[in-house]
């Protein structure tokens, strides 16, 4: 197994990113840097060069999608089978891969119908451990991790920390571009499993992430806070994943129930709240429409 990190940035924190390129330099064989036109890219430039890490730069800002798709190619003209996809803030464990490559082992030795495992990150807004998702008829179950010890299957793994072998990409296909960010991962892992592909959380293997910027609370639940435009986005992924084939109907209920909460939690706990209301609103429409891509005017 030989493995490429692709992490795609975007105006990163650079200490933070050298904390990063660190963490995952000495657990794969080769390590890549998509950025989507940073305005420190520089920085981002000298970090990767003493980091010996392969940077590829985006004049402007094409989303985490079509980054992705840009470190999947580089990794198919090396002699790589494999691709781990890291966020700009995602520091691994020591070992973390060893752990992912091992639970594919225990899974049968990284054969096909495994679409992509994970780790279980702790999120540092909310100060929790992730859970797996598991949809039942109308029902969509949350599974904690916490006395597990083998890969339990989940209905979506978050991307940055994934392991994909290239094998299933080619048969599953890329990420969705025109969705730009905000469930791209969930659209692929829905689309791997309606091809027969099975996602999985390995318990044992840790990375620490941030989703957001701060979280508000919505009864027990802490929900992350984004900049406003990322609203916009989720709405409109959501509504436009809802409709899909091969999304389930407890999964379209979720996202039509979720996209409700969004409008009353962001308008009355969170800043901004004209703004995030008018490009919820716009993601209704867009996602409803079909009308994907960068927002544009």
């Amino acid at each position: 197994m030989r493995i490429l990190a692709v992490a795609v940035t975007y105006n990163p924190d650079i200490g933070l990113l050298a904390r990063v390129l660190e963490s995952v330099s000495p657990q794969v064989h080769s390590v890549a840097v998509v950025d989507n036109g940073s305005a420190n890219a520089e920085a981002i430039r000298q970090l990767a060069s003493r980091s010996r890490c392969q940077v590829l730069e985006n004049r402007t800002n094409l989303g985490i999608a079509a980054a992705q798709n840009q470190g999947l190619a580089l990794a198919r003209t090396g002699d790589f089978t494999h691709i781990l996809l890291l966020d700009q803030d995602t520091v691994l464990a020591p070992g973390m891969v060893a752990d992912l490559t091992k639970d594919l082992g225990v899974l049968g030795g990284g054969q096909a119908e495994v679409a992509a495992i994970g780790p279980a990150y702790y999120e540092l807004n909310s100060q929790r451990q992730t859970r797996a998702y598991r949809a039942h008829g109308l029902r969509l179950s949350r599974v904690p991790l916490e006395r597990e010890k083998q890969p339990v299957v989940s209905d979506f793994v978050i991307a940055s920390g994934s392991l994909i072998s290239l094998t299933v990409l080619e048969k599953v296909g890329g990420f969705k571009e025109d969705l730009f960010i905000d469930l791209v991962d969930v659209e692929w892992c829905f689309r791997a499993r309606a091809a027969g592909y099975k996602s999985f959380l390995s318990p044992t293997a840790a990375v620490d992430h941030r989703l957001g910027s701060g979280t508000v609370k919505l009864g027990r639940r802490q929900i992350a806070v984004h900049v406003p435009i990322r609203n916009y986005y989720w709405v409109r992924n959501a509504l436009w994943l809802a409709r899909q084939p091969y999304t389930s109907l407890a999964w379209r209920l979720y996202f039509i129930s979720r996209c409700l909460a969004f409008l009353g939690t962001y308008t009355a706990l969170a800043d901004r709240k004209a703004l995030r209301l008018r490009l919820m609103t716009r993601g209704i429409r867009d996602g409803l429409a079909s009308r994907l891509g960068p927002i544009g005017p």
